[in-house]
């Protein structure tokens, strides 16, 4: 066999899994596991705890399209490959979508930063409706007094869910969807059209994947609760063709 063939095929291998280690070195949680906290990963979404004290920094590393949730009051430094650098503010209880990018991460700030990060794993598809809910069975309408939008695109919608103890949210709609718990709670869900009634208790951090679902719920705890809501809409079962 013609030696030169052997030399550029095997050149081709090795390039391909430093090539690949190279991809798998951009994770923040292979990157930075003392930083990134995986907590939650399924075929769509992935959700990540981030921690970092004051001038700590986080190496460069790759995220998808994806959405930020900030808990603490945040100053971040970002560097970017080209060696370009940018400083975000975010104030607690706020959210940003991010396209997807690679960075190096700062915490430029005088407080320790803790945000949530949901990453989209798929790339937006081609030739779906996003999905839409109807005015009738929106939460945000139903519910407007504890439902307040965060963050609302083409791809997601993060809402925040806020329920006095012993109050409740009507019968609404979301489309493929997960919950991320900011307190714990325990809830009475009423899922329609059976009617079928089931009682659910989250703990603070804890995050639940839900297909489309329409559904009412009624808090059963004796102190207020507050959920984030992340909506797919391009998730195959929510969108249209």
């Amino acid at each position: 066999m013609n030696r030169s063939y052997l030399l550029g095929g095997l050149t081709t291998t090795l390039g391909f899994f430093i090539f690949s280690g190279a991809l798998l070195a951009q994770d923040p949680v292979k990157v930075a596991p003392s930083n990134y906290k995986m907590i939650f990963e399924n075929d769509s979404v992935r959700v990540c705890e981030v921690k970092c004290k004051p001038g700590e920094k986080i190496a460069t590393h790759s995220h998808p399209d994806h959405v930020v949730y900030s808990v603490t009051d945040n100053k971040v430094k970002f560097t970017y490959p080209d060696g370009k650098t940018k400083e975000v503010n975010m104030k607690p209880g706020t959210a940003s979508w991010i396209k997807a990018e690679t960075h190096a991460g700062e915490n430029v700030g005088s407080a320790d930063l803790k945000v949530i990060v949901f990453e989209l794993k798929k790339s937006a598809p081609t030739g779906t409706t996003p999905a839409k809910t109807p005015e009738a069975e929106d939460p945000t309408k139903v519910a407007a007094d504890s439902t307040k939008v965060l963050l609302d695109n083409e791809r997601v919608r993060l809402l925040e869910v806020r329920t006095k103890a012993g109050g409740k949210v009507p019968k609404h709609t979301h489309p493929a969807s997960l919950v991320y718990a900011l307190t714990d709670g325990k809830f009475k869900i009423t899922t329609y059209p059976e009617g079928k009634t089931e009682e659910k208790t989250l703990t603070a951090g804890q995050v639940v994947w839900n297909e489309p679902t329409t559904h009412a719920a009624e808090s059963l705890g004796t102190s207020d609760t507050d959920n984030l809501v992340l909506e797919l809409k391009d998730h195959p079962k929510s969108a249209g063709k």
